[in-house]
């Protein structure tokens, strides 16, 4: 049998050909993806902008919101999408290859010129923008310095008498408090506890001075803490209280040490005011003047934006007295003035020097001690 004839369908039309019996070549219809990889790789930034213009036209105009297919419209949409990623991603090498080129010129340009010493920025802190006071002290000022010596405190700088202190509590008070009057005793010489009882101050107070007491602290709680620090500069004040914070035991401190009982030395920093210098001697003068370097346990008093750190540690040498490393002892707590009272404390007819109130605390960089 012959092969079956296949009906002849539109494909089948003959060909065009030239005059000359050659055939028409059809065009090359170009593609965008094509004519697009061939602008990226030329990489001329004018034609990669145009392109992007193209880009951007296309989608004010949406074009293919007319194509009732919604895959294929989807498809034409993430493809515009990928194109301009490369655009701008091509565009955005382009720059940094220039920009690198123009830092290399410049550098070849200062190599051949003198360099010259640009000293480094400081990072600037509250403490350094800190506000002037009218009360900070001057050292060429010898009438301040003069005033500031003759205070009350006058007596123990010249060495008349060793500091002896008497520590009670409130009258209201748990057993929650007797862990950081414990503490206290540790680092202070000369420190003796008597219990409150229902005395008042005004007692406490004439029959400390009987017994040639130099100072009284009163340490009361709150939610079985310790909150506050009273402390009375005998036998012609001033009285001073502080609000205590974050305070950390001896035991809750990992790798302390232990007192050997030696007189500390002492170091203040940053009390800078007339203010400060006098919470400065009152706490200086809780301690005696001959400090023993034997022990070499060291006290420090940090002030830094009014809130007082204290620390207690021992330093020692290593590498043939070349090193210090330091060991803790504690306890480590602060402490916050709250007033300064002038004589001997007396919460109804007291005459305050200072006081600090809420408003205080608005401006940042405004300090007192």
């Amino acid at each position: 049998m012959g092969k079956k004839l296949r009906a002849k369908t539109k494909k089948d039309k003959p060909r065009p050909r030239n005059k000359d019996g050659t055939l028409i070549k059809k065009k090359k219809v170009i593609k965008p993806e094509t004519h697009f990889n061939k602008i990226l790789k030329t990489g001329k930034e004018n034609d990669l902008e145009n392109e992007m213009e193209k880009l951007n036209e296309l989608n004010r105009t949406n074009p293919t919101k007319n194509t009732k297919n919604k895959q294929k419209r989807r498809e034409l949409v993430l493809q515009r999408r990928h194109m301009k990623k490369r655009l701008l991603s091509k565009l955005r090498r382009l720059h940094q290859q220039r920009k690198e080129a123009i830092n290399e010129e410049d550098e070849d340009d200062d190599d051949n010129k003198e360099k010259e010493y640009k000293p480094k920025q400081i990072t600037k802190t509250i403490e350094m923008m800190r506000e002037k006071d009218e009360t900070m002290i001057d050292e060429n000022d010898k009438e301040m310095k003069e005033a500031l010596e003759n205070d009350e405190y006058k007596n123990y700088f010249n060495n008349e008498y060793t500091p002896q202190i008497l520590i009670t509590t409130s009258i209201s008070h748990t057993g929650g408090i007797f862990r950081f009057i414990k503490e206290l005793k540790n680092f202070l010489p000369n420190s003796y506890f008597y219990y409150r009882k229902k005395f008042d101050l005004g007692t406490i107070m004439k029959n400390a001075i009987e017994k040639e007491f130099t100072d009284i602290i009163v340490v009361t709680e709150r939610l079985r803490k310790p909150y506050k620090l009273l402390l009375i500069h005998l036998p012609n004040g001033p009285s001073m209280e502080f609000k205590l914070f974050d305070v950390i035991y001896q035991d809750e401190i990992q790798g302390h040490g232990v007192s050997v009982g030696y007189n500390p030395e002492l170091m203040f920093r940053n009390f800078k005011t007339t203010l400060g210098c006098r919470v400065q001697r009152a706490l200086n003068a809780l301690f005696p003047r001959d400090e023993e370097l034997k022990g070499r346990e060291l006290i420090t008093f940090q002030n830094q934006r009014d809130f007082i750190f204290f620390r207690y540690y021992r330093y020692i040498f290593t590498n043939n007295f070349t090193d210090v490393n330091l060991q803790e002892i504690g306890p480590r707590f602060t402490m916050r003035l709250l007033y300064v009272q002038k004589g001997l404390f007396d919460p109804e007819k007291g005459d305050y020097e200072w006081m600090y109130k809420d408003k205080m605390g608005v401006k940042r960089r405004k300090f007192y001690l």
